[in-house]
């Protein structure tokens, strides 16, 4: 059963004229059961009510309950091609990221970063379409984008990994493993990786390098490996 995303009022809801035109694609009627959510953790199953040409409305039937996560990842990621940040953000999603932050590093593609604005709302919608998919109640926060140097000073408040290609002692499951912080960082790097220079620059900041295993992944296939490791 499909989720729609839903503006919860008590025991009533309303659905957007996007959503409510994902109802009429899936020939719902009145009386339906669906499954809907409020975007920010918390999902209910619901019976539609009235249908029109803008929105739709129903009643809440009971709350659904929804697993904790292992744990809050905030995922920096540097900025990589348009149709390779779309894979990542819908990848990521799915494997539970809490949080995305964009970062221009010396390797990145630094135009993804222009027209903020308009990108953001491209990948909001991205977002939801991803919580829609795997039945994730909580759309995860896109962060304001940061160069390198001011994600790592950002980043080292908290336990924070670095995948590395280079790296060739620590595994990240096994820096995981000894971790028991509620929240994470993890930094992923641009198509070509970082710098040496970079990768010091982290770790002086307190940040770890990790390996992802001995295959050369593609940025946006590394950050979904990455998120799911630390979901685990």
């Amino acid at each position: 059963m499909p989720q729609y995303l839903a503006d919860i009022n008590g025991d009533k809801f309303t659905l957007s004229q996007d959503e409510t035109r994902h109802i009429k694609v899936a020939r719902l009627r009145a009386g339906d059961e669906i499954k809907i959510f409020d975007g920010r953790g918390r999902k209910f199953l619901a019976a539609l009510g009235d249908i029109s040409a803008k929105s739709a409305v129903g009643a809440l039937i009971k709350e659904l309950p929804v697993p904790a996560p292992r744990r809050a990842v905030m995922l920096y990621f540097s900025a990589i091609s348009r149709p390779a940040t779309e894979d990542l953000l819908d990848k990521c999603t799915q494997a539970g990221a809490f949080a995305f932050r964009p970062v221009v590093s010396a390797r990145s593609d630094a135009d993804l970063l222009k027209k903020w604005d308009t990108k953001l709302a491209r990948w909001q919608s991205i977002l939801l379409a991803a919580c829609k998919q795997c039945e994730n109640p909580k759309i995860p926060q896109i962060c304001a984008p940061l160069t390198f140097a001011e994600a790592i000073k950002t980043a080292a408040a908290a336990p924070a990994l670095i995948c590395y290609e280079d790296e060739h002692k620590t595994n990240i499951l096994d820096a995981l493993a000894g971790c028991a912080a509620a929240e994470i960082s993890i930094f992923t790097g641009p198509e070509g990786g970082y710098t040496p220079e970079e990768i010091k620059a982290a770790v002086a900041a307190g940040i770890k390098p990790v390996s992802l295993g001995r295959n050369i992944l593609r940025a946006e296939t590394a950050a979904a490996a990455a998120v799911w490791a630390a979901m685990q």
